[in-house]
């Protein structure tokens, strides 16, 4: 296969590479950084300032672009190639792999190279993209309340309405914040263990006294909400990466400050 793609293991082991390892290719750059949403990642990546810089599109990138085939190519069809940027995701165990006994999910790392739109089903990306197509029908509202159960966990707390009820929450942060210093190291390549790592950040996040902590605390409260914790997986990607940021967002910056990350201005 032509086009670069590596699958790992959660615990960051290589499982299967089509061109060389793309995570040690990452590395290899100057620079790293995960990019928000909102951020023009396609023309900033093909500056020539930016050439030594590795632009990862990760999961926030894959749940909340709308249409999600632009990640790939421009809205004429035309399709988008940078040897610098990387998406992220992972890949469930197809039918096929369930029958072989490959039960595990895997971590996985594409290049948007010139055969990436070659080897996939655009028109399939298209149809998923419409009104009604299997985008809309995409639920992963279990795992989302299985997170908001982990978030009120480490809080011990029912609801997160609680913290406005609180006369203090140094404490309880301060109980965060080292625990963030403690596990930090260990993020590295290790994707539970930066989802960790994030989580603590974003329990922080909850407890901050400013308004886009309120406003976060009243998405958290959401019934349905696909996005809730977009900022919480950039983070996580960062994390993983061992690379800065890119983005606008106060919540975004306010999580990297508290696990002392790098932010990078672009424009």
């Amino acid at each position: 296969m032509k086009h670069a793609i590596t699958w790992l293991t959660f615990a960051g082991k290589e499982k299967l590479s089509t061109q060389g390892n793309l995570f040690d290719a990452i590395q290899s750059f100057e620079r790293r950084v995960v990019v928000d949403n909102h951020i023009d990642w396609f023309g900033l990546s093909g500056k020539p300032e930016n050439s030594k810089t590795a632009f990862i599109l990760g999961t926030t990138a894959d749940r909340e672009s709308s249409p999600l085939r632009l990640l790939l190519e421009d809205l004429s069809g035309k399709p988008k190639v940078r040897k610098n940027v990387f998406m992220f995701g992972m890949k469930s165990p197809a039918h096929e792999d369930i029958l072989a006994g490959r039960l595990a999910p895997l971590l996985v790392i594409s290049r948007l190279d010139e055969y990436a739109t070659a080897i996939l089903d655009m028109d399939g990306l298209r149809k998923f993209d419409q009104p009604g197509g299997e985008k809309s029908k995409w639920d992963s509202s279990r795992s989302i309340n299985d997170e908001k159960q982990k978030v009120l966990d480490l809080l011990g707390m029912k609801n997160v309405g609680e913290i406005a009820q609180l006369a203090e929450t140094q404490l309880l942060d301060e109980k965060l914040r080292v625990s963030i210093e403690q596990q930090k190291g260990k993020c590295f390549k290790r994707f539970w263990e930066s989802n960790d790592v994030a989580r603590l950040a974003y329990c922080r996040l909850l407890l901050w006294r400013h308004h886009v902590s309120r406003k976060t605390r009243k998405e958290f409260e959401k019934q349905i909400n696909l996005n809730v914790f977009g900022d919480f997986h950039l983070i996580q990607n960062a994390l993983f990466f061992n690379s800065c940021f890119v983005s606008n967002d106060e919540a975004v910056r306010k999580m990297g400050e508290f696990c002392k990350m790098g932010k990078i201005e672009m424009s």
